[in-house]
């Protein structure tokens, strides 16, 4: 039917069933034909074609691929053409040569494609439009791209940067789609920041970024900094109302800038969460709870916001710590709240910038004049009436410092366990103005001079025995002048003497004044100082003298007995423990170097400050001698044990549990118990801690004596003067004759 055919150029086939197609074996049709549209009801099988010299498009909706086919196979719509062999007999896209009809659109769309054809080739860069979506390519390059092109797009593909000739290019082309490739921005690279930039801002053609996952907030500038391997999003200056939300985590060092917006509050996600820097300057945030807050954030700017208070979570959380990852937090121009209830992050914020705490006292307009003390905060009273706290419990101090004035009222000062041994004068800046003035806990023997208007004295646990005649007129005229004044006086060793009496009446008269009365004691007595009567303290004239009369013949008879059975008298009193001076022997302590060798465990190292506070600088001067300060290093631990009990007139044990657990505590405890039994000389001092419950951890032998020997409680309110009294009195001296007397020990618990 063909062979007479031989310049036929097209064929067409519409709407027809052809059972056989074997005729496009015709010679005539393989030398002449140029295109072929086959409507067919069945698939055609391209190898038909093989042999077609000038074969250009074959039209066909359902087909057989056959790649050894260089003709450009389309649908019968004409708008879906796919290529095999370019006419040269290349595969494509690589080299391969196709011809080129009019305003030609050019698709590969999902063909695995991982180049593209070359610009060198003839025809094809006549090419307008051109569609590489949806396949492998991981790369764009200027010798890829027809020069007649407008339209382009690459999108769903591997790309992730582009030249510099590329982006040029693109440019001038009318049409361009690239969504669904993760493009990595670098800060340094403006041109492609600009290029996806003005991208982004058009709207229609999504940006995803490799770093972050997803597209750039909106308004925003995503891009990584190479030289600090971080990735930045910068949403400054952007009047943005709403916190970005960023869907996916990103697993690199991000840092989000919000300076200068509209943002009142935080939003949780999965980008939030990964953020190591968040910058926040001079937005509207008014609260940031520990649950927003990154886990690995290092950094973190809320200055000029509307913050009150941080949670003390917040605050844990920023806290610098030895070991720990140094975090930064910026907490200035924000209001504040300076009432007491906030101590905790005023506290904080003081540390952390010193000029806005003061900025905020000031703006709290409590303060008339005067800064507050370096180691103490100072906030507003919640109470109804506003008043000026100031806080310096547990600082270490040893002085009142010098205090802020409050600009109405009295300040409040809470000076709670720290190592006050005398008040200061009233001409102390801002200590007049005390009105409630908490001292418990502290070193205080005894009360000289009190702020005017005192209201509120606590002085529980310090030292003092009485209060002298002047602190009880002021008393008396406080109370005249103000029926809401509030003492605090238990813990303290009260004397129950004679010469006190006056004292006694001040407690039973003023007693509706004095908090937990009943649990006054007196320092040398057993029973309640409000239980105490006069006459207990100060008996009657007769029975004084009748006391007097059966003393004196007390003494007459006993000194009788001590003539008569002197020898066995004095026997009973040295094993005894009682008056020692009568039992008059050697004694070496007068040459002995240290008054008293102080025994505890490296475990109970902050236990000694105490005791060498009060027995090295109180009163009597004791010359103490322990390991962190007296022993030579590289000497022999035992031999040092040994020379420091031998060169002491007193061992003092620091009896707590780690003591009864340490070997060496056991050992120096047993050096001073020989010392003992050789000297015949009570020179142990055992200071029982209230942890210790039993003393089974001990030898035997040690364990006899602690049951068998009194010992000195720790939480005992008189534990210290009794201490001292254990100590080597110093009006002991030696005798003419080279013999000194023996001061016997109190070494008891009563």
């Amino acid at each position: 039917m063909f062979n007479s055919l031989k310049n036929l150029r097209s064929l067409f086939i519409d709407y027809a069933i052809v059972e056989d197609l074997s005729f496009l074996r015709s010679e005539t049709l393989q030398n002449s034909l140029v295109d072929v549209t086959l409507d067919v009801k069945q698939s055609v099988d391209m190898k038909y074609f093989e042999g077609y010299s000038k074969l250009k498009f074959i039209y066909v909706d359902e087909y057989k691929p056959y790649e050894n086919l260089t003709a450009i196979i389309c649908n019968s719509r004409r708008n879906n053409c796919k290529i095999t062999l370019g006419i040269n007999g290349i595969k494509c896209p690589a080299k391969c040569e196709f011809p080129i009809i009019g305003n030609t659109s050019l698709n590969f769309r999902g063909g695995h494609l991982e180049t593209l054809p070359r610009n060198t080739l003839s025809e094809y860069n006549a090419i307008k439009k051109l569609d590489v979506s949806q396949n492998r390519l991981t790369s764009l390059r200027i010798d890829w791209l027809p020069q007649s092109l407008n339209s382009l797009d690459i999108s769903n593909n591997g790309i992730q940067t582009l030249e510099k000739d590329v982006i040029e290019f693109i440019a001038s082309v009318d049409e361009f789609k690239q969504t669904g490739n993760r493009w990595i921005v670098n800060c340094d690279d403006q041109l492609m920041l600009h290029f996806l930039g003005n991208i982004s801002r058009r709207g229609k053609d999504p940006v995803f970024l490799h770093h972050l996952n997803e597209s750039c907030p909106d308004g925003c500038l995503c891009c990584f900094n190479r030289s600090t391997y971080n990735f930045m999003i910068d949403c400054r200056n952007t009047e943005m109302e709403s916190y970005p939300l960023l869907l996916h985590s990103i697993h690199y060092n991000a840092s989000l800038h919000l300076e200068t917006n509209r943002i009142f509050r935080i939003r949780h996600s999965l980008g939030h969460d990964s953020l190591r820097e968040l910058y926040l300057l001079e937005n509207k945030i008014k609260e940031f709870p520990i649950n927003l807050i990154p886990k690995n954030l290092t950094h973190l700017d809320l200055r000029i916001n509307l913050l009150e208070v941080l949670d003390d979570q917040v605050i844990d959380f920023f806290r610098d710590r030895e070991g720990s990852v140094k975090r930064k937090i910026e907490l200035s121009g924000n209001p504040w709240n300076c009432e007491c209830r906030s101590k905790s992050f005023l506290e904080f914020l003081r540390l952390k910038e010193p000029q806005e705490y003061n900025a905020v006292l000031k703006r709290c307009n409590i303060v008339l004049s005067g800064t507050c003390p370096q180691a103490c905060i100072c906030c507003l009273g919640n109470s109804t009436l506003p008043s000026l706290i100031i806080d310096c419990r547990f600082k270490g101090l040893k002085a009142i410092p010098p205090l802020p004035t409050p600009l109405f009222g009295q300040s409040n000062l809470y000076f709670e366990g720290n190592y006050l041994e005398a008040l200061p004068p009233n001409s102390l800046p801002g200590y007049a103005n005390v009105g409630h003035l908490y001292l418990a806990d502290n070193r205080l023997t005894t009360i000289e001079e009190l702020p005017e208007n005192i209201t509120t004295l606590d002085i529980r646990n310090n030292s003092i025995s009485v209060l002298n005649r002047q602190m009880q007129d002021y008393f008396h005229h406080r109370i005249a002048a103000s029926t809401r004044l509030k003492l605090f006086l238990h813990g303290n060793p009260w004397a129950c003497t004679c010469e006190n009496l006056d004292f006694l009446h001040f407690v039973k008269t003023q007693s509706p004044y004095i908090e937990n009365v009943t649990d006054l004691d007196c320092g040398d007595m057993t029973k309640l100082l409000i239980a105490t009567d006069g006459i207990d303290l100060c008996p009657s004239g007769l029975v004084h003298y009748v006391t007097v009369a059966m003393s004196l013949m007390l003494v007459v008879s006993t000194i009788n007995l001590a003539i008569y059975f002197k020898q066995p008298l004095l026997i009973w009193l040295y094993e005894h423990n009682v008056l020692m001076s009568l039992a008059s022997q050697r004694e070496l302590d007068s040459l002995k170097k240290f008054d008293a060798f102080l025994s505890f465990t490296h475990k109970d190292e902050a236990l000694i400050e105490e005791f060498v506070d009060r027995l090295e600088s109180g009163s009597h001067c004791f010359r103490l001698c322990f390991y962190l300060r007296d022993w030579l290093v590289g000497e022999s631990i035992p031999l040092c044990i040994s020379q420091s009990v031998n060169d002491s007139r007193r061992t003092i044990i620091l009896m707590t549990n780690n003591f009864l657990k340490s070997t060496w505590g056991r050992l120096e405890f047993r050096i001073a118990l020989h010392a003992i039994i050789q000297d015949r000389c009570k020179r142990l001092i055992v200071v029982l801690y209230p942890e210790v419950q039993s003393f089974d951890d001990l030898d035997s032998e040690l364990r006899t004596y602690m049951v068998m020997n009194t010992y000195l409680r720790r939480d005992d309110p008189n534990f210290w003067n009794k201490l001292m009294y254990a100590m080597p009195h110093s009006k002991v001296r030696r005798e003419p004759d080279g013999e000194t007397i023996e001061l016997s020990v109190l070494n008891g618990n009563a």
